[in-house]
């Protein structure tokens, strides 16, 4: 659909083309928020960046590509991948 859109619009056009352009409407964005393994996301621990992935304190991990960091008293380092 963007392409036939974007066919359309160009013809109209006189002037130049931007590098880089879209026809509104056609696009759309999905946020994805995961942390890789052995980080998290807590905006309690850090206020100051509630939206980014820090390293799994002591007593916690994240096995693979999650949000947060699970709790697991067998978990004595930092940025821990399993309990």
């Amino acid at each position: 659909m963007f392409f036939y859109q974007q066919v359309e619009v160009l013809g109209k056009r006189s002037e130049p083309l931007p590098e880089i352009y879209y026809i509104e409407g056609t696009l759309q964005i999905v946020w994805v928020n995961r942390c890789s393994a052995g980080y998290g996301i807590n905006s309690l621990i850090h206020p100051d960046c509630p939206d980014c992935c820090v390293v799994c304190s002591p007593g916690s991990y994240n096995p693979n590509e999650g949000t947060h960091c699970l709790q697991c008293n067998n978990s004595l380092t930092y940025g821990a991948t399993h309990c």
